[in-house]
């Protein structure tokens, strides 16, 4: 790719105007000159990037910095997603990005924000997720406040990608433990499983730092029924296979076999539907015996069971 920085600002101008005309006109109407408006300021774009083919006008837009221009687009004919050569919309790219205006903006706009990729079945809450997994977003705590945008805006957390997996796969993997309280927040399945018959527990559990994080591995476990430690091709986490993790892999193997009582089962099962503040609307509905020994008194769940090994 061409280095940018030496090239003639008002060159570049004028090849992201040529660039913008040209695709403008694919959309039924001639409304390069209003783009151009829109565009006079001192910008040093990337001709390369811009030469390539594929490019909708808003996705342009995005790559050029020029978030703010995508409602005047969208008014003038630009399809909010449409998407590129790639199979991605704007949304998706502005999700990856972790661009927070131009998610709104998109959102706005009337953008599908459970649209998948093309190939991959991502949706916009997946690649969002996992740029907020990232490790330089986990050192900066970047991201929280576009996967909740999404969420707000209707994303499902329950859609999987080509690998079978859901948001909460992948934040369990980086151990972001803000995104994953608040995809819990949204619904998100601690027990589901990807193709490979994976939990998110199981993922959690594949990266060795995430053991240093007792008050997640506890939560999880609090969520998770029956306990699976094991994928379909019978293979443990690698956490477990350490052999400094021994008591924690023969703790949770322990507690895994044991049989629960149907009124723990249907306790956990309630909890899981009423959880956080929906809790409250069981109050006064349930017997008020049941609802403390489900929410006040203590819990029936692998966390509490395997509770020697913290």
């Amino acid at each position: 790719m061409q280095n940018t920085q030496n090239e003639d600002p008002e060159m570049s101008r004028r090849a992201a105007r040529r660039y913008l005309n040209m695709h403008w006109g694919t959309e039924g109407g001639n409304y390069g000159s209003h783009l151009c408006i829109k565009l006079k300021e001192n910008i040093n774009v990337n001709c390369y990037l811009l030469s390539q083919h594929g490019h909708h006008p808003i996705h342009v837009a995005l790559h050029m910095g020029f978030h703010r221009v995508i409602p005047d687009l969208v008014k003038h004919g630009a399809r909010v997603n449409h998407r590129d050569d790639t199979g991605q919309t704007a949304l998706h790219l502005a999700s990856e990005t972790l661009n927070q205006p131009a998610i709104k903006l998109l959102l706005h706009c009337g953008a599908n924000v459970n649209l998948t990729t093309t190939g991959t079945d991502e949706t916009a809450l997946h690649l969002a997720v996992w740029s907020s997994s990232c490790k330089a977003a986990v050192i900066l705590a970047a991201g929280r406040q576009c996967v909740e945008l999404l969420l707000l805006n209707g994303a499902n957390v329950h859609l999987k990608n080509w690998e079978g997996h859901e948001a909460i796969h992948r934040a369990c993997q980086s151990g972001r433990e803000d995104i994953i309280n608040l995809l819990l927040s949204y619904g998100a399945d601690a027990n589901s499983l990807t193709n490979q018959g994976e939990t998110p527990l199981f993922l959690f559990l594949e990266k060795t730092i995430n053991i240093r994080k007792t008050r997640l591995l506890k939560k999880l476990l609090s969520l998770s029924y029956p306990l699976k430690l094991a994928n379909y091709e019978g293979r443990l986490p690698k956490v477990l296979q350490l052999s400094s993790c021994e008591h924690l892999k023969d703790m949770l193997i322990q507690v895994s076999l044991e049989v629960w009582s149907l009124q723990d089962i249907c306790k956990f099962n309630i909890k899981k539907i009423y959880s956080g503040n929906m809790k409250y609307q069981l109050k006064g509905i349930i017997p008020t015996l049941l609802w403390n020994s489900m929410y006040v008194q203590k819990e029936s769940s692998y966390a509490s069971k395997a509770r020697n090994v913290w």
